[in-house]
């Protein structure tokens, strides 16, 4: 990993990403981009359309460079750390600025300036998870950046698991020299389902890890009540890929997980 790619929208609640992220490339020596996507409000010419306010750019820019220099001194200049601001919309410019800067993590707050809405039908953070590649930390109000004692690691084994998103876990789990735990919510889970877990293991076998098939057939709510019982740090998933109608009309466990989630979710690609 080499470079992580966070979100602002200034909004009250935007500094818990942006404090995240930056301990977070402090802990890995990373480079860390920070980025804000804003609407600009446009005027019909007869030939194009125009931006009415052409100082926008220059104050959100400057706001940006007020926030680098507070990363900055922060971490003692320990952390290169960049900055961009683009007009349109904001998804559209966050996947385009993670291929282009080729952001190994993208990470963004959870609820937006919107805490109690996000928290009902989700957010921009969540509409996110299915239409990006690149990894992506969602990061909920309150969750302070400390060093990762234990990861949990959630499986849907009822169809093959994206391999190359497992190999981006343990590297992860490496880089931060922690444990793992891996679970798959399944109350009786099959022989194919158990070959798979071998598989997981086997997959793992150089990462201090753990295994276990928990009860339940809600997933959000089975993860609820394991995390409650057990220390964790940060949760990841791994999203299975749904068509886009699906992805309109519905939302995913790890969607639902994350809207719901107190600490650090992780959906890794």
């Amino acid at each position: 990993m080499t470079t992580i790619l966070v979100a602002t929208d200034f909004s009250a609640s935007a500094h818990w990403a942006t404090d995240y992220a930056l301990e977070l490339a402090c802990q890995l020596r990373l480079r860390l981009i920070v980025i804000h996507a804003y609407n600009v409000n446009l005027s019909r010419s007869p030939d194009r359309m125009t931006p009415v306010d052409d100082g926008e750019y220059e104050q959100i820019l400057g706001q940006l460079s007020q926030l680098r220099s507070q990363m900055l001194g922060a971490t003692n200049h320990l952390v290169e750390i960049f900055i961009v601001a683009r007009p349109g919309a904001p998804i559209d410019i966050l996947l385009d600025e993670a291929t282009k800067q080729k952001a190994d993590l993208l990470v963004m707050g959870l609820v937006g300036d919107e805490p109690i809405r996000a928290r009902q039908l989700g957010s921009m953070a969540t509409n996110m998870i299915p239409q990006t590649s690149v990894p992506i930390l969602l990061v909920p109000p309150g969750a302070v950046f400390q060093k990762p004692q234990n990861l949990v690691l959630a499986l849907d084994l009822s169809s093959p698991v994206n391999t190359s998103a497992i190999s981006m876990v343990g590297r992860f789990a490496q880089l931060l020299q922690t444990s793992l735990d891996i679970i798959c919510v399944e109350d009786e889970p099959d022989e194919l389902q158990q070959k798979a877990a071998h598989h997981i293991r086997d997959l793992f076998r150089h990462q201090p890890h753990t295994f276990s098939f928990i009860s339940g057939y809600d997933v959000a709510l089975a993860l609820e009540g394991y995390l409650d019982q057990h220390k964790a740090d940060l949760l990841i998933l791994i999203p299975k890929p749904h068509s886009r109608l699906r992805t309109w009309l519905l939302e995913s466990n790890t969607q639902e997980v994350a809207r719901l989630a107190t600490l650090p979710v992780l959906a890794a690609m």
